[in-house]
């Protein structure tokens, strides 16, 4: 690419922030979003990884309607067709040129990009957003048991919750760009974004060089921005009424950070992920920036 389009990744995990994220920054003068292709290609594209049934995870069938349901009432709307999306069509995607634009910010989780380095487009600066896992698997639980999978997170199979709880799977990104791309990638903690926002932000933007404005620090609710994005039929038509979602839409600024819950007030099933989890978080958490003044 011979382009000067500023391309900006920032990858992260489950319940993140990473909606209300990109909400804010989609009123950056000159950017071009897109959001969740490497997500909706992992559920619905050619090389989908759907669930199998097994002793070990009767629920596949379960899932794989679940899955094909949520294909079929979004096929009318605007948007990419998700069963087209190959790791190769995003790549042209993400790489293709964007007249008119001076940044082009793309964001999803790692867990969806499969450990497929090798299929990464080129010419990205790279960012890391976290959020501790005692809230982190609360609300991503709430979250899936909204789609009647099993209560204990435990059993769920790995097209749900994957093998490393979606923090190893962003640890290895974080390692493998380290190693090939960039020695010193952006990583951010969503608690102290919603603790300091304008400090944060314009660190984050100073960074990954994005135009910081303060007013960029409220915005209008509702959904209306999102026609601008970049995404999948599937992310394109989300339910303003979707409890993963209203919070974002009826936001009209970062909200004061809620105190990080103590790990016996969860769930037996809760405190297995996080246990499992916390050494990737305090991993990450320790390189994050903090604000310049």
């Amino acid at each position: 690419m011979a382009d000067e389009l500023n391309r900006v990744f920032l990858w992260g995990i489950p319940r993140s922030l990473t909606t209300v994220f990109i909400k804010c920054l989609s009123y950056v003068d000159g950017i071009q979003i897109a959001t969740q292709l490497y997500a909706d290609a992992f559920y619905f594209g050619p090389d989908a990884k759907r669930p199998v049934t097994t002793p070990h995870h009767p629920m596949g069938p379960k899932l794989n309607a679940l899955l094909d349901g949520i294909y079929k009432s979004k096929v009318a709307a605007s948007g990419v067709d998700p069963s087209l999306m190959s790791l190769e069509s995003i790549r042209r995607i993400l790489e293709a040129p964007y007249p008119g634009k001076k940044v082009f910010l793309c964001k999803d989780q790692a867990q969806y990009l499969d450990g497929r380095y090798d299929m990464l487009p080129k010419g990205f600066k790279y960012s890391f957003i976290i959020r501790h896992p005692n809230k982190v698997f609360p609300s991503y639980k709430k979250h899936v048991l909204g789609a009647q999978i099993a209560d204990d997170m435990r059993t769920w199979p790995p097209i749900v919750l994957p093998p490393g709880r979606c923090y190893k799977e962003l640890c290895d990104l974080v390692e493998y760009v380290r190693e090939n791309i960039e020695p010193s990638p952006v990583i951010l903690d969503a608690d102290d974004l919603l603790q300091d926002p304008a400090g944060i932000l314009s660190t984050y933007c100073s960074k990954m060089g994005i135009p910081y404005s303060s007013k960029l620090l409220s915005w209008k609710p509702g959904r209306d921005i999102t026609s601008t994005w970049v995404g999948t039929k599937i992310c394109m038509s989300v339910d303003e009424k979707d409890p993963a979602y209203r919070n974002v839409f009826e936001s009209e600024g970062f909200i004061r950070p809620s105190p990080i819950p103590d790990l016996d007030s969860l769930p037996d099933d809760v405190q297995a992920c996080v246990r499992y989890s916390i050494g990737y978080y305090e991993d990450l958490h320790r390189q994050r920036i903090v604000a310049s003044r």
